[in-house]
C-alpha cells in the first residue's frame, strides 16, 4: 500500500501530508498483518490461536483523504474475503437482514455469523449515527462482529468519543465507542490542508452542476439540453412507494426536492434510485436553516394533486436536510451524477445547528462533484 500511495501522491501533486504518511504506515502494517494470517492454514489457525487483529478507526475533517487512504487500503489488500460499504447501506443492509431473522434466539450473532463466511475485514465509509434506532442496534452488532474476528476498518468526521452526540438515549451507545476504542487502532487525519479544494479550479469550471438562486426552467431547460426531450412528468415506483418525477428517461430523472427528500423516504430509496439512474437533477433545494420556515411548494407529491396555486408551508428542514444528506452520500459514493438548483451557494445551504458536523462533509463532497474530473 506504501507503494501505491507514494505513485498517487506523485501522479496528484499531493502537498505532504504528515497525517496520512502516519496514516498510511499503520494501513500498511495492518494490510501486511491481515495478509500473513490469511496465509496460515486452517488448522495452524486453530492450533495456535492468535490475538485479534485491531482494525482502525480514521477520523478527521471533512478533505483529509480519509476515504481516498481507505480505498487504497482496500484496493491493495491481498486477500479476497473482503468488502467495502457506505456505513448508511452497511445499516440497511443489516436491518433488511433482521426482518428476515424469525425465529432466531440471537439474531444479530446469527448474522454476524452470515457475513463473517463470507467476508475477513470489513471497511465502510462515513461512520456517524443519528438515528435512535441505529444507535440502540450498533452495541450489539458490533459485539457480534468482533466475536467472529471481522477486522474493522472505517472512516469518520469524528472521533469516538463524539458519535452520536447529544443523541437520545446516549449512555445506551456509549459501549458501541468502548468497542471501537478496544477492537480498533484510533488514528487521527486531520492535516492542514482540505485535499478536496485543493484541486478545485473555481475560476476554469465554477460550479459545473450546481446553480442558484430557484429558477423553476433553469433544470428543466437542463434536462431538454441533455436528453433531447421535453419530458413529461409521473410516478416511479420505488420499494413499493411511488415518487413523483418532473421528467424522466430510462437513465435520467429530475425530482422536485420535496418529492424526493419529505415525507416518508429511506436511503433504500436512494440506493434503488442509485441503481436505475446514472444522473439525478434535483430541483428547487432550499435552504435549510434548522429553523421554522416558510417554503413555496408546489407539483405533486405523495399522490396528492394540488391545484395550480403556490401552497405556503411551515417546514421544520432537518428532517429533510437529513435525507438531502443521505441523497448526496450516496450519489457520490456510487459515481451518480446530481444536478441541483437551489437556493443558495453551496457554501450558505446549511445554517442551522444540529446537523452542522454532517452538513460539513455534504458540502465538501458537492463542491468536490462539480469537477470535471469526478
Amino acid at each position: 500500500m506504501l507503494s501505491a500511495y507514494q505513485a498517487l501522491s506523485t501522479s496528484n501533486n499531493f502537498k505532504y501530508d504528515y497525517a496520512q504518511v502516519n496514516a498510511v504506515a499503520k494501513l500498511d502494517d495492518l494490510s501486511e498483518q491481515i495478509y500473513q494470517h490469511e496465509r496460515k492454514s486452517w488448522l495452524a489457525k486453530r492450533l495456535k490461536k492468535s490475538s485479534a487483529i485491531r482494525g482502525i478507526y480514521l477520523y478527521g475533517r471533512v478533505g483529509r483523504g480519509k476515504t481516498m487512504l481507505m480505498d487504497l487500503f482496500f484496493q491493495n489488500l491481498a486477500v479476497t474475503a473482503k468488502k467495502r460499504i457506505h456505513f448508511h447501506r452497511f445499516i440497511e443492509e443489516v436491518h433488511q437482514q433482521l426482518n428476515l431473522c424469525t425465529g432466531q434466539s440471537d439474531p444479530l450473532t446469527f448474522i454476524a455469523k452470515q457475513w463473517a463466511k463470507k467476508i475477513k475485514v470489513l471497511c465502510f465509509d462515513e461512520f456517524y449515527v443519528s438515528d435512535i434506532g441505529d444507535a440502540m442496534l450498533l452495541s450489539g452488532l458490533f459485539q457480534a462482529f468482533f466475536q467472529q474476528d471481522i477486522i474493522l476498518i472505517a472512516t469518520s468526521n469524528c472521533r469516538p468519543e463524539e458519535l452520536y452526540r447529544n443523541g437520545l438515549q446516549r449512555e445506551r451507545f456509549l459501549p458501541t465507542i468502548d468497542l471501537i476504542n478496544h477492537y480498533c487502532q484510533v488514528l487521527s487525519v486531520d492535516g492542514a490542508v482540505d485535499h478536496r479544494l485543493e484541486h478545485y479550479d473555481e475560476t476554469a469550471i465554477a460550479y459545473r452542476d450546481y446553480t442558484y438562486p430557484l429558477n423553476n426552467k433553469t433544470l428543466r431547460q437542463r434536462f431538454l439540453d441533455i436528453t433531447g426531450i421535453v419530458g413529461t412528468s409521473g410516478n416511479i415506483t420505488v420499494n413499493h412507494r411511488k415518487i413523483p418525477f418532473q421528467a424522466k428517461t430510462d437513465t435520467i430523472i429530475l425530482f422536485d426536492f420535496y418529492a424526493l427528500c419529505s415525507g416518508p423516504r429511506s436511503q433504500r430509496d436512494y440506493i434503488s434510485l442509485a441503481d436505475h439512474f446514472k444522473l439525478v437533477l434535483l430541483d428547487q433545494v432550499p435552504q435549510f436553516d434548522g429553523e421554522r420556515i416558510t417554503s413555496v411548494i408546489s407539483g405533486v407529491e405523495d399522490d396528492y394533486q394540488r391545484d395550480g396555486k403556490l401552497l405556503s408551508q411551515l417546514c421544520h428542514l432537518d428532517d429533510e436536510a437529513r435525507r438531502f444528506i443521505a441523497v448526496v452520500d450516496e450519489f457520490y459514493d456510487r459515481n451518480i451524477r446530481l444536478i441541483i438548483n437551489a437556493e443558495v451557494d453551496i457554501i450558505d445551504l446549511y445554517q442551522g445547528q444540529q446537523l452542522s458536523f454532517e452538513f460539513a462533509r455534504c458540502q465538501s463532497r458537492l463542491i468536490e462533484m462539480q469537477q470535471l474530473a469526478y
